[in-house]
């Protein structure tokens, strides 16, 4: 400041700028937020004012490098040469906290845009708590960055421009200009020039908002992800127990009217159990049943298999099932009515599927329970031959391979020498096993063995 009106380094030309430096009002120039005495320098091409003595000055300042002051110029060309929009360098903010690198401001002063450069290394959390204080201003930030920032969840509106502290300078700032840059915006420009003007005459596209409504949106987020996992969990906690009611509610059809079974006449297994509805707390019988499949045939009794889901064509309403049910109720004399199917449709998909319903109140028999209830409150009522189905699984199971035992020796026999002619002369030189190992025999075979006669 300079007799109370603002001094634009960038402004000056070099001459005038040197003009400054030696004229008497040099000596007058202070800072505008602080109020300490200003000094006038440049580096190269590069004008500005630095304090003679940071002593008494309470603003947060940091270092400024020539690359700094070089890209502050730039912003300012860029922003000056958009129709209704001015640059503002070094602009203090109203609360005189801090000062915003380039300010671009309206020539109504209705919208404002804060240029910061930011070269040097800042952590996420500062770069969201002074964006924040822009966006509580209502100013609209935007960060000038060498590289791509940390990630954070909380994301402030950044341009990449590959320019910083070690990058060279051109000798006219307008180059810098041109650079191409990356954005994390919904808009996208080649080069710094072209975004200034993209974000002055359309406004900034920025979705994600302050860092402040990020974070409640991220905690509101969280949040609802929380209620989900804890409705969800109820939602198990109540199938559970409705699994479990199901199976407290249902006992297999042989201990509530004893062991029967009918013959069957296909190669079909059914199993049946008793039921009380969930609702009405009648009891009903249910039942289940499976085939081998066309062309094949059961080798051994299978397990029962209630299925979670099913078809319009449910297989345990077919005719010759549903006969072999009849028949087994009639000979044993069951006074329990058998559940119903009807058609139904899930509430989810609206699709549909055949259901067993309570034949007092229809209520729906849930599939998924019956497909959870356990295999003991079952029990089968026909079936084919059980002999039958384990002689046809023995003769289908591969011949077993008989476990290695030692081989004992058999035990040692009398024998003879066997004659190996029968004519009278031959016979008459055989000899007997105890003439052979008498004596005289034992002698008379080492005199052989050794060629001798004595």
């Amino acid at each position: 400041m300079l007799d109370g009106e603002r001094v634009d380094a960038t402004k000056h030309t070099r001459e005038s700028w040197l003009a400054l430096q030696s004229s008497e009002e040099r000596r007058q120039l202070v800072m505008p937020l602080c109020g300490v005495r200003a000094v006038a320098k440049a580096r190269g091409e590069t004008k500005f004012f630095a304090h003679l003595s940071t002593a008494g000055c309470g603003v947060e300042h940091g270092g400024e490098t020539p690359q700094h002051l070089a890209m502050k110029e730039a912003l300012a060309l860029g922003i000056d040469r958009v129709p209704g929009w001015h640059a503002i360098i070094e602009h203090p903010y109203p609360s005189r906290e801090w000062i915003v690198d380039v300010l671009a401001e309206s020539d109504d002063g209705a919208r404002k845009v804060a240029f910061e450069v930011q070269l040097s290394s800042q952590t996420p959390d500062r770069y969201a708590s002074r964006s924040q204080r822009y966006f509580d201003g209502g100013i609209f930030p935007v960060w000038l960055v060498p590289r791509e920032l940390e990630y954070s969840p909380i994301a402030v509106p950044a341009v990449v421009t590959g320019f910083g502290k070690s990058s060279d300078i051109p000798e006219d700032v307008e180059q810098l200009l041109r650079i191409d840059v990356d954005l994390n915006f919904i808009q996208q420009a080649k080069n710094l020039d072209a975004f200034i003007g993209q974000l002055l005459h359309r406004g900034p596209h920025w979705p994600k908002g302050s860092p402040t409504q990020q974070a409640e949106a991220r905690k509101a987020e969280e949040e609802r992800r929380i209620a989900q996992l804890k409705a969800e969990e109820a939602k198990r906690a109540a199938f559970e127990l409705a699994v479990q009611q199901t199976n407290e509610r249902s006992a297999p059809a042989s201990v509530a009217f004893g062991p029967h079974r009918v013959p069957a006449d296909s190669d079909i297994f059914i199993w049946a159990t008793l039921n009380a509805c969930w609702k009405c707390e009648e009891p009903m019988l249910v039942w289940a049943a499976r085939s081998p499949g066309q062309g094949k045939r059961w080798t051994r009794v299978p397990e029962v298999q209630a299925r979670d889901e099913v078809g319009l064509k449910r297989f345990e309403n077919r005719p010759e099932i549903h006969r072999v049910v009849d028949r087994w109720i009639k000979e044993i004399k069951a006074d329990v009515p058998k559940a119903v199917i009807r058609l139904r449709r899930t509430k989810a998909s609206g699709k549909e599927y055949s259901a067993f319903c309570c034949p007092a109140c229809d209520a729906v028999v849930g599939q998924v329970f019956l497909h959870r209830l356990r295999p003991e409150k079952w029990s089968l009522i026909s079936g084919p031959e059980i002999a039958a189905a384990a002689a046809r699984s023995s003769k289908s199971q591969p011949r077993q391979r008989k476990s290695a035992q030692p081989r004992v020796p058999p035990p040692a026999t009398l024998r003879t020498v066997p004659a190996l002619d029968q004519s009278p002369r031959m016979v008459a030189l055989q000899h007997t096993w105890a003439e052979l190992h008498s004596e005289e025999g034992v002698a008379d075979a080492r005199r052989k063995f050794r060629g001798t006669r004595s």
